[in-house]
Parts: C-alpha cells; sequence; structure tokens
C-alpha cells in the first residue's frame, strides 16, 4: 500500500506542479485558461471555476493546461485574435508562458534539495578506505582490494568518500586513475576508457570502510521494529561478531526471513533483540533471481550544519548536477556510448523507483521528486514538437518573422510530434518491461 501511495503521491506532485507553472505563467500574462487537467482523457472528474474547467483524467502520464488561442496537442485550431488569446501575446510574453511548466519543475528542486540540506545538514563519510568490494560493477577489473586507502584520482586529492564518488563521476567516459595506498605502498590503478561501454561500466561498485552504525532507519522495517536508534553500532549478528559495515550487510543478506540474534551498543550500554531480515529480490552476477535479507537501515553520515545561505547554494548546485547528469547521459546514449537500457527508464522503473524510496525514508523519496522534477524539465525544454521545447521553437520563428506560422503547419507538426512522442513512450515501456523480465 506505501508503494502504490508513494507512486500515485510522485506522479501527481510532479504533474501538478509542471502544469501550475503553465496556468500561473498563462494568467500573469494576461491570457484566459479554458482548462487545468491531471491525465489525459477520457475525463473521471472536471468542475469550472470561473472561467477554467479543472479535471481528473484516467491515462495518468501528464497533464495539460489548455489555453485559449493556442495550437497545441488537442489539435485545436480556434483562433480569434480576442486580446486574451495565447497567439494574441506579443513574443516575450508567450516565452514565458511556454517556458512557466519547466521553470516551475527546476524551482521544485531547487526547493527540494535546499530544504533537505538546510534540515539534514551537508552528509560528509569520512575516509577514503575501502571496505566492501561488489561482485558487480568495474572496481575488481581496475584492481582495487579491500582496505585500499584512495589518496587521488587523476592527480586531484580526495579526503572524504564523497570526493572519491564526485570525482569519478566527473571523469566518466575517460582514462581514470586512482593513486591507492597499500600495504604502505602508492600504487596507481587505471580505469580504461572502453570499460565505460560494457554494461555496468559506469558503476564503481565499491563502498567506504565505515563502522557499522545505524544512521536512517526505515519506517515498518526489521530494525525500526526492535527499536534500533541513529547512532547504534552493530556488534554481532548471529552469533558472529561484526567489525564494520560490509561484514554486517554480508551476514544480515544471509538471512532473508529467518530470525537471529542480534547485540548492538548504545553509549555505554550493551542491547540484545531477535530479529528477522525482511526478504528481498535481487539478480546475481548470473542475473538469477536470488533472495536476500534487509533490515532497513542506511550508513551513518557525519552530519555538517548548514545555514540557510548555503543551503540555498548548495540545492541550486545540486540540481545543476542533475541536470548535467541527464544531459551527458543523452548523449552516451545518443552517442551509442551507453545502450538505452541501461540509461533510460519511464514510468514502471519510476514506479520501482518510489515505491523503493517510499521504504527507504522520506529524506530519499523527497530526493528522488528532486530528480524527476530536473529530469521532467530536462526532456521538456528539448525542441520536440508537441514538447515546451516544441513550442518554443516555433514562438522564436514567428518572433523573428514578425507574422505567425501558418495553422496548418503546425497541425502538420504537431501530428508529427505526437507520433514520435507517442513511438518514444511505445519504446521506453519496452525498456521497462525487458529490463524488469529479461
Amino acid at each position: 500500500m506505501t508503494n502504490i501511495l508513494a507512486i500515485i503521491f510522485v506522479f501527481s506532485l510532479l504533474v501538478i506542479i509542471h502544469e501550475l507553472g503553465h496556468f500561473l505563467a498563462a494568467k500573469w500574462m494576461g491570457v484566459r485558461v479554458e482548462r487545468f487537467s491531471i491525465g489525459f482523457p477520457p475525463k473521471i472528474f472536471s468542475k469550472k471555476i470561473g472561467e477554467t474547467e479543472f479535471s481528473i483524467s484516467a491515462i495518468p502520464l501528464g497533464g495539460y493546461v489548455k489555453m485559449a488561442g493556442f495550437i497545441d496537442e488537442s489539435m485545436d485550431t480556434k483562433v480569434t485574435g480576442a486580446p486574451d488569446e495565447f497567439q494574441s501575446k506579443p513574443t516575450w510574453r508567450k516565452i514565458v508562458i511556454i517556458s512557466g511548466g519547466v521553470i516551475m519543475n527546476f524551482l521544485l528542486a531547487i526547493l527540494i534539495l535546499t530544504l533537505l540540506n538546510f534540515f539534514q545538514g551537508e552528509r560528509i563519510i569520512p575516509g577514503t578506505t575501502v571496505g566492501y568490494l561488489g561482485e558487480d560493477g568495474i572496481a575488481q577489473k581496475i584492481g582495487f582490494k579491500q582496505y585500499d586507502k584512495i589518496l587521488a584520482i587523476n592527480d586531484q586529492p580526495v579526503s572524504t568518500w564523497n570526493d572519491v564518488q564526485e570525482r569519478f563521476v566527473d571523469n566518466l567516459n575517460s582514462d581514470i586513475y586512482f593513486k591507492v595506498l597499500r600495504d604502505g605502498k602508492e600504487i596507481v590503478l587505471r580505469y580504461k576508457r572502453e570499460w565505460f561501454k560494457e554494461d555496468k561500466g559506469e558503476q564503481l561498485n565499491i563502498g567506504p570502510l565505515i563502522p557499522a552504525k545505524v544512521g536512517e532507519v526505515s519506517p515498518g522495517m526489521p530494525a525500526d521494529k526492535i527499536g534500533l536508534k541513529r547512532g547504534d553500532e552493530i556488534i554481532e549478528i548471529a552469533g558472529q561478531p561484526i567489525k564494520d559495515w560490509s561484514s554486517m550487510t554480508e551476514v544480515i543478506r544471509k538471512y532473508p526471513g529467518q530470525e537471529v540474534s542480534i547485540k548492538w551498543k548504545r553509549g555505554d550500554s550493551i542491547l540484545a533483540a531477535k530479529i528477522t531480515p525482511q526478504v528481498f529480490e535481487e539478480k546475481d552476477t548470473n542475473d538469477k533471481v536470488v533472495k536476500v535479507g534487509k533490515i532497513g537501515i542506511s550508513y551513518y553520515f557525519d552530519h555538517q550544519e548548514v545555514g540557510l545561505i548555503k543551503a540555498v547554494g548548495l540545492g541550486v548546485t545540486n540540481t545543476i548536477d542533475l541536470l548535467v547528469i541527464n544531459v551527458r547521459s543523452i548523449y552516451w546514449v545518443i552517442t551509442g556510448t551507453k545502450s538505452a537500457k541501461e540509461i533510460i527508464g519511464g514510468p514502471i522503473m519510476i514506479a520501482k523507483m518510489a515505491g523503493d524510496a517510499a521504504n527507504a525514508g522520506w529524506a530519499y523519496l523527497w530526493y528522488l521528486i528532486a530528480a524527476l522534477s530536473t529530469v521532467l524539465a530536462f526532456f521538456n525544454i528539448l525542441p520536440i514538437p508537441a514538447l515546451d521545447g516544441g513550442h518554443l521553437v516555433f514562438i522564436l520563428i514567428e518572433g523573428i518573422k514578425g507574422k505567425p506560422v501558418p495553422i496548418k503547419i503546425k497541425l502538420k507538426v504537431q501530428q508529427i510530434g505526437l507520433a514520435i512522442l507517442l513511438t518514444l513512450i511505445i519504446f521506453i515501456f519496452y525498456i521497462d518491461i525487458s529490463r524488469m523480465f529479461f
């Protein structure tokens, strides 16, 4: 039930915010709004307030704002030249209206990330020593070993695990050199550029050596049920001593659905209980579905207090980082560097992510919404007919020429755009389904 509610909440919020941007901009610029719809027809519910009909429709793949005198995907060609119609407004007002949805999506992302930084503080993972070495990913191919201490990446010193992650992502699709301290000696490990094209070549899949200290506790998960709290340090599970986060995770994963003993340290006290790791299904290195146990806790981060001004700065920076990742990802797909299956996710994938984020905690869900809002803004501004970017191209052409593009041409281009979008939607659904089942 939590998953379903999370999915509905995420999709609805993103659509409402985007269309609200168009609606508010249109009203501000003096354009009559005939309809504000969440979802696409057939209509389920509608109510007229003033000059606008507000409706909820059956197909939950978006929404739209129908403005008077605006030729959009509804193919309505009624343009009378009335002063409150879209086509009657000067170019700059049209640009503001069409950009309203994208701007609102970016503002939503900035607001969410600002609040997360302000209330949670900046999350710092101390240390650069490798504690976890996954079977998937490229780390073993590079030559990493457990307890390697990363000193620099491409000659840029790193002092926290945040630095390691940031430097690796920044240098993807190029040769990457890791200066590493191993057994008292400095060595250099190389990530070859051609490995990036391989499946999961963008996943380093190593984790820091950190204590088995509890960070966030997911509500309703096994850890929450036995009373584990932030700052508790787990010292024993199923009779096995726990030295760090990696060894703890390894033990927990072995007991899906099985009750085991657990001991943890809280201050000067040692507490004990019985815990049953929740069952999750994952694919192993051979793509075989296996059952693993999880108890619903996350890393313990060092939280640095962040003032409001710095939080806003981080919110803007984080949003730009998300935008850059989107641009780079699409470039990799277009150039054939990475496959669409590895990069692109559609409604099914988003629904799964929303459910997972809801189970992981409210902060993860809000971060996902910020990321998806950035994605929505980016794709909508692309110059594809029927998207905001496509409409913007028409507006700029009309502004330069000083006269409107003929309605017949607009309709034809809109039809082509809708055909492209329908093809793209089918393709994305295919990717989602193939990722799930194959």
